[in-house]
Formats: structure tokens, sequence, C-alpha cells
């Protein structure tokens, strides 16, 4: 007896479906693309409680007549393709037509559109088991799209849905996504019947840019363009001073289609090499315009990968944009500090330092002799007299000279890690009720969730009410956090947020995880950096303090406080053992 067999239609449609709709935000996605693809200069879309009950999304495109629309909804149904050929020069967003046959087989859907020369529209119904009911509509051109209940027939799959707001925060970073890449249409979104998102028509990405995330966030940008060989890039780079905790902030946009890629992300972050913090990430939103021909977006389920026909040779663009842009003033470049020779020392013919004047034992005897401290620019030796003696090394280190040998020590992480857990434990913690509240613009999708989180932050002394569109406001912060960029703090505890929420992680409870999320971000964003000075006592109550803490040796993030050097160690070293 034959052990195989041909499965059924609604279970070939509901795997299929699997590999296209993850998640609202794919049902979104999948039908803006429609509406982009049939020309629409409006698109508005409407969800409820996160997508789960309800997608709406309407535009003024073309529309379809009743024989188009009754065969829209069939698998492997679609206008913009009719021969292999086209599949390698595609010029439209939707191309395999399976997307209203996904959402069909696992949602009850709606779907009411008209021609602009149509006396009569159509409205056809999909309800359980993919029952089709097509009736007259009033002509209104374009098309209107309900999606109600999705997977409400494949509950395990409804069962790894995430909260509202995390799967609102999936929808308002694709719609975003559609702006940026269309600034010519107009875009808005609410969420139960609250407006999240309303973009005019731009005439400019950089328009588009600060109608998204304001004239202040594009202050820190540089705008780029460059060409190559049939390939055209531009968009913009963060500087070297504006990073991010997370990569949320990164954007690639290939012939208008956001992608992810490591080609391009490789070259990106090698631009940035020795500029910004190997623990921090870059900011970019950037757009290739590139024969279609050169490309493939036929290698996801999603289209969210594409593959490059020369990917040696994007890199070679994306790398050198990035470089010209970060490298031609880099004292233009905030956070970038110009390297040069310590005090004592010049440059020889062969092009070595050496010192002048003295042998490296005389300079520093004679600065030990001498009062004050003796400071170059990689360190400075602590001389007036204290319980311990420490040499400042860069601005990030200290080493802390014992019996038993030498500790260093970096003050960032070590502060936060102090401070991190201050939080947790909600010791000693300070806070500040601000004189006059500070107002605090955001992107649409991190307000939405620091709105929808704002009681978490209110056991860190942090109190923030909604002020208006994507507005918010502080009254009170924990003490020392007034000097803090408020922004980025609020953008990266929002990514940290999404983070957690979409890793699902079981066992330890969400709350908790959250609360450890926003912790560590206050710690980051409080904790001393740079060129902040502190002084002996500073030091060694930064040293006392740590060495109360639960886990000394690990900041939040698992870096690594300190370093301990034993005499042994360095006998070893130098090869004396």
């Amino acid at each position: 007896m034959s052990i195989i067999s041909i499965l059924p239609e609604p279970l070939i449609n509901k795997i299929a479906a699997g590999e296209v709709i993850e998640r609202p935000v794919s049902i979104v996605r999948e039908i803006m693309d429609n509406s982009i693809d049939a020309g629409a200069k409006k698109i508005s879309v409407e969800v409820l409680h996160g997508g789960k009950k309800l997608i709406k999304v309407s535009d003024d495109g073309a529309g379809m007549g009743r024989d188009d629309a009754s065969l829209c909804f069939e698998r492997h149904s679609t206008s913009k393709i009719k021969s292999e050929d086209d599949l390698f020069n595609l010029t439209s967003l939707g191309f395999r037509g399976e997307a209203l046959a996904s959402i069909a087989a696992v949602s009850k859907v709606v779907l009411l559109t008209s021609t602009l020369d149509s006396r009569a529209g159509t409205k056809i119904e999909i309800g359980a088991g993919q029952k089709k009911h097509v009736s007259d509509a009033p002509p209104s051109p374009g098309t209107i799209i309900e999606v109600r209940d999705i997977f409400y027939n494949t509950p395990a799959r409804r069962k790894f849905l995430k909260t509202v707001p995390t799967e609102l925060a999936h929808i308002i970073g694709t719609v975003t996504q559609k702006a940026l890449a269309y600034p010519e249409i107009s875009f808005s979104l609410k969420h139960n019947e609250s407006e999240v998102m309303a973009t005019l028509p731009a005439k400019s990405i950089k328009e588009r840019f600060i109608q998204l995330y304001t004239e202040e966030m594009y202050n820190e940008f540089f705008e780029i363009k460059k060409q190559g060989r049939g390939i055209e890039l531009y968009g913009f780079f963060s500087a070297g001073g504006f990073t991010r905790s997370t990569r949320s902030l990164q954007f690639i946009f290939v012939n208008r289609r956001a992608i992810k890629n490591t080609t391009v992300n490789h070259a990106v972050y090698s631009a940035y090499r020795d500029l910004i913090p190997k623990d921090k990430h870059p900011a970019y939103f950037m757009f290739l315009d590139i024969d279609p021909g050169k490309v493939d977006v036929n290698v996801h389920p999603a289209k969210r990968e594409i593959r490059f026909e020369s990917p040696e040779e994007i890199h070679k663009l994306v790398f050198s944009a990035a470089s010209e842009a970060l490298r031609p003033g880099r004292d233009r470049i905030p956070g970038y500090i110009q390297p040069s020779r310590p005090a004592g020392f010049q440059k020889t013919q062969a092009g070595e330092d050496e010192l002048s004047g003295g042998t490296v034992r005389e300079t520093l005897e004679s600065a030990f002799q001498s009062s004050g401290d003796f400071q170059t620019d990689f360190f400075t030796i602590k001389t007036a007299p204290a319980l311990h003696r420490y040499f400042h090394i860069g601005e990030a280190f200290v080493a802390e000279v014992t019996n038993d040998g030498i500790k260093i020590i970096d003050r960032h992480a070590a502060h936060e890690r102090v401070l991190y857990e201050k939080f947790l434990k909600k010791t000693s913690l300070e806070v500040k009720n601000l004189f006059l509240p500070i107002r605090i613009e955001l992107p649409a999708k991190e307000f939405n969730i620091i709105k929808d989180y704002k009681n978490l932050f209110y056991d860190f002394g942090l109190d923030v009410e909604e002020f208006g569109a994507n507005d918010v406001i502080v009254r009170a912060l924990p003490e020392g956090l007034n000097k803090a960029d408020l922004k980025g703090l609020f953008l990266d505890i929002a990514s940290g947020i999404i983070e957690e929420e979409t890793a699902g992680i079981r066992g330890e409870s969400k709350e908790q995880r959250l609360l450890h999320s926003i912790a560590a971000r206050l710690a980051c964003h409080k904790s001393v950096r740079g060129k902040e000075s502190l002084n002996d006592e500073e030091l060694s109550q930064l040293l006392s303090d740590l060495e109360k803490a639960e886990m000394p040796e690990k900041c939040p993030h698992g870096r690594p406080t300190r370093i301990f050097l034993s005499l042994d160690d360095l006998r070893k070293m130098f090869k004396r053992k």
C-alpha cells in the first residue's frame, strides 16, 4: 500500500501561506506592495489590536474589473510577469501571485475595487472554508482590502503572535519603510482609530526623512550620492558621534525594495571601523538604483533578501561612499579625535616615534618630582598622595596599582554595572523633578512603544507622558540623566523592548526581562564616558561599589569591567619566568 499521498488543497494553501504570512505586518506589506504597483498616490492603513483583529488598506490606484478581482485570489495569479524572462527584469514589488491567496487561506477577507471608468464596483468576500461570494459595490476608483481575524483557522500559529504593542511596532516599521522609499506617495496609519502616522507627498527623500524622523535627527547625518557602473547610490549615513545600541536605524533599499544584505552591511561597517565603539552601531538609510537584470529578488519567500550579480562591485561602491562621507573633514565628525604624539616625542626621518631630550625614565622621573599631574595624550598619572595610585589611560581606562599587580578598569563598563544593579534594586536612586519638563519628538514606532510601556519607567524614577502626536514630555529623571541624550535613550529603550518582545524567551517573566532591558540602557546613558574626569576619591568610590556588585566582572551587555595582571603574569609576559 502506498505511503505517499497528495495533500488536500486547503492544507496546501495553509502551508504556502506559512511561507508568506508570518504575522500581521506580512499582510500589511503584501497589500501595500500591490497598492504601489497599482500606481496609488494615497495609501491608508488602519489596524485594530496590532492587526490581530483587523487590517484595512485603502488606495486610489488603478483598481480591478470584475474578472480580475475574482481571479486575484487564486494561487499564482499575477499581472506582474508573463514569462521567465520577466522574472529577471522586475520593475514591480509583487510578482509571485501568492500574497492574496495566502492571506485568504489564514483570515477572513473582504475586497472592494473599481476601475476609474467602471459603472459598478466589485465586492468579494472570502470567509470560513475559503468560500467566495462576489457581488456589486459602489464605483469608487481604487481598492480597499479588509483582513480580519488573522490565523483564526490555525490557532497553533496564532498563539505565536506577540503583544499588541510589538505587532504594532512591526507595522509602523513597514509603513515607515514604504514611506521612505516612495516619498511621492501619501501614507497614513491608524491604530484603534487613533492616528499614528500621516505624511503628505514629499518632493525629495530628504523632505520625507524629516517628516518621519524630524529635522533634529536629519542634522546627525551626512547626505551621500555616488555613482558606479549602472548603479546609483544615495541616502544618509550617521556621523561618527551618532550611534545606536541596536541596528534598528539601518535601512537598505534596492530599486525601492526594502531588503537585508550582508554585502552592503559589511561595507558600511568596514567604513565605520575605528570611528565608533565595537558595541555600537551606525545608522544609515541607503538607496541603490540598479539595473533589474543585475539583481535576483526571487531568493526569499517574503522577498526580504536579494542576490547581486556583482557583489564585490556593490561592496566597493558602498564602502567608498561611506568612507568619503565620513572622512573628508575628520574634525567635523562628532566623537572623532585626531591622534597625536605625546609631549617629548618627535617624528624621525624614518617615520618612527622616538624620545627627544632624554629617556622615558628621565621624563617620568621628572614628572613625579614636579607638583601636579603628568599628562600626555595617552595617560595621566595622578601624583597627589592617595590610598591608591591611578593611571588614566586614554579616555576609557584606569589602571590601579596594587601590591600584587595591576588592575585595568573600563570606567564606563564598571559604572554601567554599578548603576544597572542600583536601578534594579532601586537603591540610592535619587529622582530629580524637572522645573521645566523636557519635550522630545520621536519617530512613530518608538513613540508608540514608549507610550505603551511608560508605566515600567516609574520604578526607575523616569516620569514620561505623551504630549501630542509623537511627542513625549519628561517630568522627572534619575539624578544625572539630565545631561544625557534623552532622545537617544528613548530610541534605545524602545529598540530593546521590541527585541525582548520579539525574542519571546520563556521562563523568566516578560516584565522582568523588560525591566532588565530598560535598566541596562538607563545605566549605559547615565554612566561616565568619554572625557568626563573622575578624581581619586570618585574612582575609589566607583571601584568600591563595583566590588560590592553581584556580578562585578561584566557590564550589563557582557563586556569585561576590569582585567587583572598579577606580578607573575607580568613576569611571564616579559619572559622573566
